[in-house]
């Protein structure tokens, strides 16, 4: 694993496997009879109507919750090294608000830029108008160390929304924007301040951690118990219950955070043994068996199996205390939880999430990293090319809907391949992973070039 001063490579990973996985989910085919744990539990097909009825996780439910906990790991990463050098709490508050701003101006910007193709434009003309609208968001979001060119993006993206205004009849709300960005806006604010707070003190961290559990289960019984919180759009943006939530997963992950970062400065580092790479895979074993038996509704199996699993691995690192152990204690400890919740809450459910899938989700999220950190500091494992799309979040989550996307069309190159994934699970896979890659490798080759997206 790098030093204090470098990236700390699994965190990245993560990032990107979710990246790629969130592209990879919106971009199968959704009439090429896919089966329903290739889409979200709660959207079925074949109609893909939302359900809140259906219980259950699939892999693509699992992909916001692992991206948010890799969010909350970053945390102690970011800030860590600034309160060291003597910076204050209230000195720090201001960059968190700054970051809020930015992630919800860019969720309204991307919220309004989905509706374009609701005007009186013709198609080709739409896509020119998501491709000037990505350079802007690309000039106004980019770290560069002369303002001027962030201020040109700025005045770019209000040009494309008045062009729109007057040429395309398409009329901005404050009402439209980009639910994932506007939650992720939240968590930054609030998860950077509970960090902040509870910088010295895991155990204070855990009672926060608790208190908003508690919260959460009281609200679930008697919904009016927070109906005293303004429910308008405006007052969503910087406080909302619905968002707050998922504070539930990036806490733990903040904890992760904090102990992969004091591994990382340690001098006298264990050495990974070979048993632990085996408890490792059990780690990973035991997330894959989540999306079977949470699916497929064998939750008592389920839990049996993964309690088994949880004593096996820690007989196999018993007294060893190595990184890997502690993350995994972590998500062992919200995993058994979160099954334990699912009867209670009559089910796991993405939507509307419950505790049972607050918990499980993180609990995955935490033995993924720890099983990413053992191929880490074990082998050496950094997949950078991976790392790389991570690294990038905001350009990733953009460039195949405002770049990739709109360029096919206009070369007539995705209608092609949307018809020959109709009713084709073969063509079906093979345009979303088509997508998914273009995605990568056009993410990776800005990473490169060392041009990052403010996030």
């Amino acid at each position: 694993m790098k030093t204090v001063n470098q990236r700390i490579a699994s965190i990245d990973i993560m990032r990107g496997i979710t990246i790629a996985a969130m592209i990879l989910c919106a971009n199968i085919g959704f009439n090429s009879n896919l089966p329903a744990w290739m889409f979200h539990a709660q959207t079925p097909p074949p109609t893909y109507a939302f359900n809140p009825d259906v219980p259950g996780i699939t892999w693509v439910d699992l992909v916001f919750p692992f991206f948010l906990f890799a969010m909350g790991a970053a945390f102690p990463l970011a800030m860590r090294k600034r309160v060291e050098k003597g910076e204050t709490v209230s000195g720090m508050i201001p960059a968190l608000v700054k970051r809020w701003f930015i992630l919800t101006i860019f969720a309204l910007v991307l919220g309004n830029a989905y509706s374009i193709g609701a005007t009186v434009l013709k198609s080709w003309q739409v896509e020119i108008f998501k491709v000037i609208l990505w350079a802007g968001m690309f000039l106004s979001l980019v770290r560069v160390k002369k303002s001027f060119i962030n201020l040109a993006g700025v005045c770019m993206v209000i040009l494309v929304g008045v062009a729109m205004a007057l040429w395309g009849g398409y009329s901005p709300s404050e009402s439209n924007s980009d639910i994932i960005i506007l939650i992720l806006a939240n968590i930054a604010l609030w998860g950077g301040l509970i960090w902040l707070l509870t910088r010295d003190s895991i155990r204070l961290r855990w009672l926060v951690f608790l208190f908003i559990a508690a919260v959460k289960a009281l609200a679930s019984y008697w919904p009016d118990l927070l109906s005293f919180i303004p429910s308008n759009t405006t007052a969503g943006w910087l406080f909302q219950w619905n968002f707050l939530q998922y504070l539930l997963i990036a806490i733990p992950g903040s904890i992760v955070g904090d102990m992969v970062l004091e591994y990382s400065r340690s001098e006298n580092k264990p050495q990974i043994e070979d048993k632990e790479i085996y408890a490792g895979f059990i780690a990973l074993a035991v997330v894959m068996v989540q999306l079977w038996g949470l699916f497929a509704r064998e939750v008592l199996a389920d839990f049996i199996i993964s309690l088994s699993g949880a004593a096996f691995y820690f007989v196999l690192t018993f007294k060893r205390g190595g990184i890997t152990e502690k993350v995994a204690k972590t998500g062992f400890m919200l995993l058994l939880v979160g099954i334990a919740f699912d009867p209670v809450d009559g089910g796991i459910t993405k939507d509307y999430a419950n505790l049972s899938y607050l918990f499980t989700t993180g609990g995955m999220a935490a033995l993924f990293i720890s099983f990413l950190l053992m191929l880490e500091t074990k082998f050496g494992i950094r997949w950078n090319f991976i790392a790389g799309v991570g690294q990038n979040p905001m350009l990733a989550y953009t460039v195949t809907s405002f770049l990739i996307g709109p360029v096919l069309n206009l070369c007539t190159i995705y209608p092609f391949i949307s018809s020959l994934a109709e009713g084709s699970q073969f063509w079906g896979m093979v345009m979303g992973i088509f997508m998914t890659l273009s995605m990568m490798g056009v993410t990776y080759m800005f990473t490169r070039l060392k041009l990052f997206w403010r996030s």
